[in-house]
């Protein structure tokens, strides 16, 4: 059955973390789902098929290098401002990038830059270039970015039904984002037309009920490959939620 973290759950699972491979300076993350990556890439083998699904505070002024991971992840940039390579993030930004795909550097601004990261499996964590290229599998690499990701306002929602905009149209493979505007106690089926292979729905502005639980801004849910589409209503403020369908993960060399 479908995961369903409130905002305020993950925040009682705050820890800090030094990974001085990755990021010279100390840093705050959220665990809302599965197990935290380790450094010696140990976890109980039952945990290896969960998601994994965290919130990542990283500090003013600092760098994280480019890296690359063993699992398919989604980023969405909720906090501050920086870049992100090239790019310049200033509000919502959402990133994709296959497996063994680096991307990167990240370098936070002077108010620090927090980003939830989401993985359909568990990931043992960063691999930073170019010091770990002979680990990188021989594979297509796949990057995609919406920038800039409006979200409307709840005093823009008092009219809405329930609105879909694409920002990464659904791909051939299931890979697609997208966003749900709903109004105030509107039920809304999140959902593409075509099943992926596993999906989170982020509630990123307003609050929404699933299940019978109030589920506030930054919330998460997340959807197995073969479990029914969610089923959301809209508190009675309305809410924007993004929806990040993976698609199948590598094949096995």
């Amino acid at each position: 059955m479908p995961i369903a973290v409130s905002a305020a759950e993950a925040l009682a699972n705050r820890r800090g973390n030094t990974l001085k491979q990755v990021i010279a300076k100390p840093f705050y993350r959220r665990l809302y789902m599965g197990s935290e990556p380790t450094r010696g890439g140990v976890v109980e083998k039952e945990k290896l098929s969960l998601p994994q699904a965290y919130l990542v505070e990283q500090p003013a002024n600092s760098v994280v290098s480019a890296h690359f991971h063993d699992t398919n992840q989604f980023q969405i940039f909720v906090h501050g401002s920086g870049a992100f390579g090239k790019k310049p993030v200033n509000g919502i930004v959402v990133h994709y990038a296959r497996a063994h795909t680096p991307y990167g550097p990240i370098e936070a601004g002077d108010d620090g830059a927090h980003y939830m990261t989401l993985r359909n499996n568990w990931d043992s964590g960063a691999k930073t270039m170019p010091e770990n290229r002979d680990k990188l599998r021989k594979i297509k690499r796949v990057h995609r970015i919406a920038e800039d990701v409006h979200i409307p306002d709840t005093s823009a929602l008092q009219s809405v039904t329930t609105e879909r905009t694409d920002l990464v149209p659904l791909e051939e493979d299931g890979l697609g984002i997208c966003r749900f505007d709903v109004g105030p106690r509107q039920d809304c089926t999140i959902a593409f037309e075509a099943e992926g292979a596993g999906a989170y729905a982020f509630v990123a502005g307003g609050s929404v009920t699933h299940d019978g639980v109030v589920l506030d801004t930054h919330s998460l849910i997340y959807r197995g490959q073969d479990e029914m589409p969610l089923e959301i209503t809209a508190c009675a403020e309305g809410a924007s939620v993004l929806l990040l369908q993976f698609p199948p993960e590598p094949p096995a060399d």
